[in-house]
């Protein structure tokens, strides 16, 4: 694969605003800190256990901060599901750090959102239900939608990825491209890599672009754990079972969450006096068709695709001083990754340093890349690496890798972040040091 080609026209991307919501937590530095600390946003979810879930654990968003967000919505935001009331939030915050206007009113701006597809609450289905005749396998649409008056009119715009792409824009007046990606778990690195390009190419001046699941539903927890995909409790301690890399690992932690950031041309934010927080220097995002749940066992696909990141950002591999890896704690992600990890960087690989955020704030999907960009944004501004929980021993592919497992203090100039998707999305971004 051949990375688009670099010319003297190209305008450099940075990074001038950051946002998240995690947990109960809605800044970015207070999640830094928490995992910097070793701690972890995994607990108990209230209601799986009612569900009859296995998998009884999540990393959540507090419903209290849920109900908070929500009361705050300016009236203009419209009509948002779970996600999008995450994703307004996080993406606000972004904005309002990056000190631009309330408005830009031009066309030089856009919102990249990253956000599969929101499914039916419990009481949804429950409804549903109602009218179904199990003997025939037949829905009564009729009955459904006159019972009690009917659903909810504005349901389908909540479950819409899209609305609040579509309401940021508005509110925001950037309005010169919108996108709404679902890529599965690269989605969030994807938009960013789209992004970056619409602006390193000059198609825009500023990107409002992040991502926002609301995951920890029934519909969604009891989907991935029949394909085998969510760790089983087994009695272990919440804050215990996410283990990306080690030889014990049975699976990821779902997790709601948001994150955002605002890119803009180093010459846009730089006329205006913007702090400059880091800069993205390449992407990569490919589709392979190995495997829906897998990728090749060797990594090869994956190192492809590192490579062809390193190639547009104009680095080698010894140009990375540190890896935010996809790290989901499946079997089989965590093995991809780490041969290609050991392909790439060949006899290096002992000395590259590797953080697993989701050993501690687990899996969100489409928003996990995103909230991994903005941890390793902090990363390179703090130069502090964040340790990857649960990790004791390795197996016979991730040994050989050099995993952070407490906090440590490092020169960080260069990250890699990788985001490895069901379906074969794949996506590696490379950030840097301002400069």
């Amino acid at each position: 694969m051949t990375p688009p080609t670099a010319t003297a026209a190209d305008h450099e991307v940075v990074v001038t605003g950051l946002g998240l919501v995690a947990g109960p937590l809605t800044d970015p530095e207070a999640l830094f800190d928490h995992l910097a600390d070793g701690r972890s946003l995994v607990t108990e979810h209230p209601r799986h256990a009612e569900w009859g879930v296995p998998c009884a654990v999540s990393a959540h968003t507090d419903p209290g901060v849920r109900r908070a967000l929500h009361d705050a919505l300016p009236d203009e935001a419209g009509p948002l599901g779970p996600a999008g009331v995450l994703a307004w939030h996080a993406a606000a915050q972004a904005w309002e750090r990056s000190g631009l206007p309330r408005r830009l009113d031009t066309e030089r701006g856009g919102v990249f959102l990253a956000c599969n597809r929101m499914l039916m609450e419990p009481d949804e289905l429950v409804d549903v239900a109602a009218h179904v005749d199990h003997e025939t396998g037949t829905l009564d649409l009729d009955a459904y939608l006159d019972a009690d008056g009917g659903p909810d009119p504005h349901r389908y715009t909540r479950i819409q990825p899209d609305t609040a792409t579509a309401a940021l824009a508005d509110y925001f007046g950037a309005t010169g491209a919108l996108e709404t990606r679902a890529d599965a778990c690269a989605a969030g690195g994807m938009v960013i890599g789209s992004a970056y390009r619409h602006i390193r190419t000059g198609a825009l001046d500023v990107a409002l672009v992040g991502g926002a699941e609301n995951l920890t539903t029934l519909a969604a927890v009891t989907a991935f754990y029949q394909v085998g995909a969510l760790a089983p409790a087994k009695g272990q301690p919440p804050e215990r079972i996410s283990r990306p890399f080690d030889k014990d690992r049975t699976g990821f932690v779902i997790g709601d969450g948001a994150a955002f950031l605002v890119l803009e041309s180093r010459a846009h934010a730089e006329a205006r006096g913007a702090r400059v927080l880091a800069r993205i220097a390449g992407y990569a995002g490919v589709t392979e068709a190995v495997q829906m749940t897998s990728s090749s066992r060797d990594g090869s696909d994956y190192a492809a695709c590192i490579r062809a990141a390193l190639a547009d950002a104009g680095l080698t591999p010894g140009d990375i001083d540190h890896v935010n890896a996809h790290g989901t704690s499946t079997q089989a992600n965590d093995a991809c990754e780490a041969a290609a990890l050991h392909t790439v960087f060949a006899d290096r690989a002992d000395q590259v340093p590797i953080s697993g955020n989701k050993s501690a704030m687990g899996h969100s999907l489409a928003n996990s890349g995103a909230a991994e960009a903005v941890l390793s944004v902090l990363s390179i501004q703090r130069q502090t690496l964040l340790p990857t929980l649960n990790f004791t021993e390795p197996d016979e592919v991730t040994r050989g890798l050099d995993i952070v497992t407490e906090r440590r203090d490092a020169p960080v100039s260069a990250v890699l972040s990788n985001s490895f998707g069901f379906g074969g999305q794949n996506c590696s971004l490379v950030l840097t040091k301002a400069g």
